[in-house]
């Protein structure tokens, strides 16, 4: 019966793909949904199969519902009601083999690092607005003067970063990376003048939400060896068109617990995974509690009334810190790749504006339109700004000389 399952969810998961990859037209019944459209594709061919039995068939109803979950949780939206159908088989698997990172993409970060003087980088210095377009007043030059001694050539300079201990930086180029979720909240106030109206309305219609994990360590697996994944199927749901659930009943939109391999690197730990706002409900609660209910829920879907309460847990809260406000992006329902290009096009724009080029520039996974939600398109996307300035200042060499 899974395998079935599997196969025809597959089946349907291909044709979400096909209406970007071939610019299949998106029926009215869909809504442009893939939530709306998977649910309707797979119920219909479920309720068509004579061979099951109406128990078998309200089984594989709810399976699909935990299918649905499963993909929220990759795509860090609420719901997949929420992500654009037409745009969907936009995103791109690149190629190669998944990688573990020992000790967390930290050392990534210190690789990278390694090239740059330590003196340069500057660690718990929040930015409260950045000022370009030569906006900064005369009162602010005059004050970043006080504040630094600055060559005089840099006395008048396009950029500014008014950081929150009132410290004026004068810049050529600033390169913005913060989340979307931050510039969704942030974008009125963290840029001086304001930005374009259409860099606006990509921002507002692009969406990100928040995927949580929860990590349980236990004294002794309760688990077989055989076992990858910990997967929970709510019956009751087999007809429900939205998994949008009381406050109180959070712990529902958990769709799984994957077991860590191996044990001698990770000890004895299940990951669990939440997102939507049934995650940010999570994040409020205490470790205590998220604990009980999680051990619950195992002792119930396994039948195993003994499994004891985890040793130790760890859990994200991507949605609730303010630096973040999020996890990562996707194409929500009313955007396209469009809108991602628009989000990455450095400001002031070239074609309306006579001052200098790229004095505000934007990279991170959601400015990268085949790789938007991975770490590799965050990276990708910082060096394509990179190549940018490269470029433009090769280009005034050649020009001198």
């Amino acid at each position: 019966m899974l395998s079935i399952l599997l196969s025809c969810l597959w089946q349907v998961y291909n044709l979400t793909q096909e209406f970007f990859q071939r610019g299949k037209p998106v029926n009215a019944e869909s809504q442009n949904s893939v939530g709306v459209f998977t649910r309707d594709v797979v119920r219909k061919r479920v309720k068509a199969d004579p061979d099951d039995t109406e128990a078998v068939k309200k089984l594989k109803l709810a399976m699909i519902q935990q299918y649905l979950k499963v993909e929220s949780c990759e795509s860090s939206s609420h719901s997949m009601d929420e992500v654009s159908l037409s745009e969907f088989g936009e995103w791109t698997e690149i190629p190669g083999a998944h990688h573990v990172i020992p000790c967390g993409f930290i050392k990534i970060v210190e690789i990278l690092a390694r090239s740059i003087p330590k003196s340069v980088i500057q660690l718990r210095k929040p930015v409260k607005c950045i000022h370009w377009n030569q906006s900064v007043s005369k009162e602010i030059e005059r004050v970043a003067d006080h504040n630094s001694d600055l060559p005089e050539e840099n006395k008048s300079s396009d950029v500014f970063v008014e950081c929150e201990d009132c410290e004026f930086i004068p810049a050529d180029h600033v390169i913005v990376t913060v989340s979307l979720g931050v510039l969704k909240k942030r974008h009125e106030s963290l840029f001086h003048p304001r930005l374009p109206e259409d860099k606006v309305m990509a921002i507002e219609k692009l969406g990100i939400n928040t995927t949580d994990k929860i990590f349980l360590e236990f004294e002794e697996p309760f688990w077989s060896s055989e076992c990858n994944s910990i997967q929970f199927v709510w019956e009751d749901e087999a007809e429900s068109e939205s998994l949008t659930y009381p406050e109180e009943l959070w712990y529902k939109k958990i769709c799984s617990f994957d077991v860590l391999y191996p044990p001698e690197r990770y000890g004895h730990v299940l990951s669990g995974w939440i997102c939507g706002e049934e995650a940010l409900i999570m994040e409020k609660c205490d470790d205590e509690t998220v604990a009980e209910t999680c051990t619950e829920m195992l002792r119930k879907f396994t039948g195993n009334p003994n499994i004891p309460k985890p040793r130790r847990i760890l859990r994200s809260s991507w949605g609730s810190n303010p630096h973040f406000r999020g996890s990562y992006s996707y194409t929500q329902v009313g955007s396209s790749g469009a809108d991602v290009e628009k989000l990455a096009k450095p400001l002031p724009y070239a074609e309306s504006s006579k001052t200098p080029p790229m004095q505000v520039m934007f990279s991170g996974e959601a400015t990268h339109r085949k790789y938007y939600s991975t770490t590799h398109g965050a990276v990708l996307s910082g060096q394509r700004e990179a190549a940018r300035l490269i470029e433009m200042y090769q280009d005034l060499l050649q020009c001198r000389t």
